[in-house]
């Protein structure tokens, strides 16, 4: 097993393919539309198709890990993606470069689906929320950094240069997999392929309201976050009368708010509960949206620093919440995370992709209604969240921290969790009762 920085820098580096895919051509929508003479709505396309694809096979990633491995599943997502992003790369026309991006779409989900589930198999308590926390903040500083040197790839070597930059992350990440990642679903403890009994568990996985509440609260969050994501190029060049490589401005504040958040989560993971987390997190995001929405009712003319500060506040907050909305929304389903941590990436995905792609045009060359539509999807979220929290909080699975044991007990909780069932091995993070959710699945 590896040492717990390298295995943490290992989840990270899979994390981050997806948010890297979905933001680094970004500041290259220009230059595809003139390149193939499309409008901007036209060449949207190229992210919502891949969304859509995203979202689809993420309901699948952690199906075929629990059933054929985690390491398996991974590397063969990375090769698959690398040779998407060649097609992208050398795309003689839209329609190939559309293809290419639906390939990625389809492979790029693998990383943080499966890294899930390992997180899931191998850590418990306060170190599965450190873990978690660096993961997301992984996963969350890639968009920020991503436009940024997108922009800076497609200014000096073209729009086909950031998908050769892609390929380039996929074969570094397969290396470091092979090298250095170990299996970490034993055998026994792996599901059987077989239709009756995958359809089976996914029933068991939605008959859990509680888990499907929070995954549908947590895919509200992420589709309020999505207007922003999806609105950037215009936002940045258009409102704030910037060039394409200024995207630093908006990303900046992101990148700073998500490590903030990130490392206060990790801190505070052995003192604080999942759902005062949780809480605290949404506060912050709700004074951001407050921020956010007073100043651009304020003005017409929205100007650097102060129309993007805001969005730093928001992320801390995200950051402080989303890592332990996950593992509250896991801790719901034993016995299955990489399906329950599949499902819970597909709707986050789905209302991801939806609202990027055809809905963030509504809040073109609008802050104050981008600033509205980033507000409404955090108080539907944590209107939801509130509802399905509303029987207590997460399951006894050692979310609570590992209060009362000091400094000295970090080094071995961070060491995976050995059971001497294999079976037992997944979900180390949730409660115990594997091997009989197994039985039920098979005899169903």
């Amino acid at each position: 097993m590896p040492s717990y920085p390298l295995m943490v820098l290992i989840l990270g580096a899979l994390a981050c393919i997806a948010p890297m895919t979905i933001d680094a051509y970004l500041p290259a929508f220009g230059a595809i539309g003139r390149a193939f003479d499309l409008p901007a709505q036209q060449v949207q396309l190229t992210l919502g198709l891949y969304l859509l694809a995203y979202a689809g096979m993420t309901l699948l990633h952690g199906t075929l890990s629990d059933c054929f491995g985690r390491k398996r599943v991974l590397l063969v997502s990375l090769v698959l993606y690398a040779l998407a992003s060649v097609c992208a790369a050398l795309a003689p026309n839209f329609a190939w470069l559309l293809a290419g991006r639906i390939g990625q779409g389809l492979t790029a989900g693998a990383g943080m689906v499966v890294g899930q589930a390992i997180i899931n198999d191998c850590y418990k308590g306060a170190v599965a929320q450190r873990t978690m926390s660096y993961v997301v903040m992984v996963f969350g500083i890639s968009p920020a950094f991503a436009p940024i040197i997108g922009g800076y790839v497609a200014a000096h070597a073209g729009w086909r240069g950031v998908f050769w930059l892609l390929v380039c992350l996929a074969v570094a990440t397969a290396a470091l997999c092979i090298w250095r990642l170990p299996e970490t679903l034993a055998p026994g403890a792996r599901q059987r392929f077989a239709g009756r009994v995958l359809l089976a568990n996914y029933r068991k996985i939605l008959r859990e309201r509680a888990f499907v509440e929070m995954a549908l609260s947590f895919g509200a969050l992420f589709g309020g976050f999505a207007f922003l994501i999806g609105a950037a190029p215009d936002f940045v060049t258009r409102v704030l009368g910037l060039p394409e490589t200024a995207f630093g401005w908006l990303f900046i504040p992101l990148v700073v708010g998500l490590l903030s958040g990130s490392f206060a989560a990790a801190r505070l993971a052995s003192r604080w509960s999942s759902a005062r987390l949780i809480a605290a997190g949404y506060a912050v995001m709700a004074a951001g949206c407050a921020i956010d929405l007073g100043y651009t009712a304020s003005t017409a003319a929205p100007v650097v620093p102060w129309a993007v500060a805001p969005i730093g506040v928001f992320s801390f907050g995200l950051s402080l919440a989303a890592p332990n909305m996950t593992l509250q929304a896991l801790a719901r389903v034993s016995g299955l995370s990489g399906m329950a941590a599949s499902v819970l990436g597909f709707v986050q995905m789905i209302f991801f992709s939806v609202v990027s792609g055809w809905f963030a045009p509504l809040v073109y060359g609008d802050a104050f209604r981008l600033a509205v539509a980033l507000a409404a999807g955090v108080a539907i979220s944590g209107l939801g969240w509130a509802w399905a929290s509303r029987g207590g909080a997460a399951q006894a699975s050692g979310l609570g921290g590992d209060r009362g044991h000091g400094g000295h007990g970090e080094a071995a909780a961070a060491r995976p969790v050995q059971h001497p069932d294999p079976g037992a091995r997944v979900g180390a993070a949730i409660a115990a009762g594997n091997g009989a959710v197994d039985g039920a699945s098979e005899r169903a």
